[in-house]
């Protein structure tokens, strides 16, 4: 079955919108809260996207995500940059950035990813125990066929 939206092109979107919020200062001058607002919050996007692209269960990062977008998105407000070029551009990658994260994780948890991965790990642990098992036998069975 194809997953709706891909962790790729969430991871990617996701890296892309922090870079640019984090580049806000460079662009639009603004408040040194603004400043810091928007380069923390952006910094913030893009290491969250980076362990959506590396997770084997991105839905996590998804939820921080779209945590992060919303509160670029209320930062104008709490910064006292609301008036400034600068806040609209961190409402408008807040919003993208919360619509995009939001669709990402409500596919991951529709998909049912955490408890498919949950269950390929369990399984794949389990797997590691029986070969192990079987190569511990078969050495001591070698082992008493020397003795004997």
């Amino acid at each position: 079955m194809r997953r709706m939206i891909e962790n790729r092109t969430v991871g990617w979107a996701a890296m892309a919108l922090g870079t640019v919020t984090a580049l806000i200062p460079v662009w639009v001058p603004t408040t040194p809260a603004g400043t810091s607002l928007t380069i923390g919050l952006g910094a913030l996007t893009v290491i969250f996207a980076m362990w959506s692209l590396l997770a084997r269960n991105p839905a996590k990062d998804h939820w921080a995500l779209s945590v992060i977008g919303l509160m670029l998105f209320i930062a104008p407000w709490v910064g006292g940059f609301a008036a400034e070029g600068a806040g609209w551009l961190a409402w408008t990658t807040g919003l993208l950035l919360t619509l995009l994260a939001g669709a990402a994780y409500v596919n991951d948890e529709a998909g049912n990813i955490a408890e498919a991965t949950r269950v390929d790990e369990v399984v794949t642990y389990r797997l590691r125990q029986i070969r192990q098992r079987e190569t511990a036998g078969a050495a001591r069975s070698a082992e008493s066929g020397r003795a004997a």
